[in-house]
């Protein structure tokens, strides 16, 4: 009997594995929106001119939906004086080249180390609500802004911030959809998580997707999940999920301009960008935004083209 129980297992493991073996290579054949997010500071940190490269990203790139942050210490940088005249132009940007933008507003957002506070700040929690109640004012009725993703993986222990707080995070969403009509989006780590408290609290589930990270006890480290791995995952938890994060550069431990090129090249070749991309399609999720984007560029502009030749090929779509 056990010899039975044991070979149906395996016929069974083996009809789930080869069943979605089939489902990927089906997915691959169907159509995928591709977006980026985009961080100025980011941009500038790697010596580019932000506004030039993103209208390069709307125009010549031909993103058709991008990620924007609404960094605290940027719109409030003195309290009770909020200024979204950068951010705003950035939205604009995007209107005038019929893009839409998914905005991350809160505390902690994207691109290390992930929480920013004004100088200012003294109560955390009471001032947080107050700053999302001023961004959800200035663009609930902007039309290019498509929906807000509240904080960024807010659970998961990452970036230079407090430990997550689930009970705050419940208020917080609450808050949120209080003065929204916008689907709200929360975050979650697709590898390090199991998405079910986000899928709950959210309309659409957004997830990061990474293939190889640096980690202090393992270095380099290749997670091996397939692509089944995601989908089955998404299901269990009920809600529509998208890709936010798709790894499109290399993990990095400190600054790439600190990095020599061919390290980079090394910890994240073209190939490597050409394998992300098929086993996003793979997973079946119909929305992906590349993470990475400015890379792309600061890589051009050093003379390796070839990641923004190549994101070229499939974006505009």
């Amino acid at each position: 009997m056990k010899k039975i129980i044991i070979l149906l297992l395996i016929i069974l493991v083996s009809i789930f594995v080869v069943s979605n073996l089939q489902i990927d290579k089906e997915n691959l054949q169907k159509p995928a929106s591709f977006g980026v997010s985009f961080s100025p500071r980011y941009a500038l940190e790697l010596g580019l001119n932000p506004k030039l490269t993103y209208q390069s990203i709307l125009q010549e790139l031909g993103t058709k939906s991008v990620r924007l942050s609404a960094y605290w210490d940027e719109i409030e940088s003195e309290q009770d004086k909020f200024n979204f005249d950068e951010l705003d132009w950035y939205v604009s940007e995007a209107a005038k080249n019929q893009a839409r933008v998914l905005l991350a507003i809160g505390y902690k957002l994207p691109r290390w180390p992930e929480c920013r506070a004004p100088k200012w700040l003294s109560n955390l929690r009471e001032r947080q609500l107050k700053m999302l109640g001023a961004v959800i004012a200035h663009y609930e009725k902007n039309p290019t802004i498509n929906a807000f993703q509240v904080e960024n993986e807010p659970l998961l222990e990452f970036g230079v911030c407090p430990p997550p707080d689930r009970q705050f995070l419940k208020k917080e969403v609450e808050f949120v959809r209080n003065l929204t009509k916008k689907p709200v989006i929360i975050t979650d780590s697709g590898e390090l998580r199991s998405w079910f408290t986000p899928a709950k609290l959210s309309d659409i589930l957004g997830i990061t997707l990474y293939r190889t990270v640096e980690t202090p006890i393992f270095g380099t480290f290749h997670y091996p999940f397939p692509p089944w791995f995601y989908r089955l995952k998404a299901n269990l938890v009920g809600k529509k999920t998208i890709v936010v994060e798709l790894q499109a550069e290399p993990w990095a431990t400190h600054s790439l301009t600190q990095t020599p090129l061919d390290k980079q090249i090394k910890r994240f070749s073209l190939e490597q960008f050409k394998k992300n991309v098929e086993f996003a399609k793979e997973t079946g999720f119909s929305e992906i935004y590349l993470w990475g984007v400015e890379w792309w560029y600061f890589m051009a502009a050093n003379g390796y083209p070839e990641y923004l030749d190549f994101a070229k090929t499939f974006i505009a779509r």
